[in-house]
């Protein structure tokens, strides 16, 4: 998967801000459709960590989770 997880950090570098494109129903942090992350790195299992504008530090995960990329740094 090394391969995978480096062709991830190169597309969601640090800084790279990042739309939810569907609700998460995660029960101790849900984000909602349209919310805001500003990446901070991707850890060796490939998900996307970072900062969200409505709070909280909820990771992506590539290929499961749906958003897109407003602006890279």
């Amino acid at each position: 998967m090394g391969t995978d997880v480096e062709r991830i950090r190169e597309q969601y570098p640090q800084g790279t801000k990042l739309r939810l494109l569907k609700d998460l129903d995660d029960p101790y942090a849900p984000k909602r459709a349209g919310d805001v992350m500003t990446v901070s790195h991707v850890d060796d299992a490939g998900q996307v960590h970072g900062t969200w504008k409505s709070g909280g530090s909820l990771a992506l995960l590539y290929g499961v989770d749906a958003f897109d990329v407003i602006s890279r740094p």
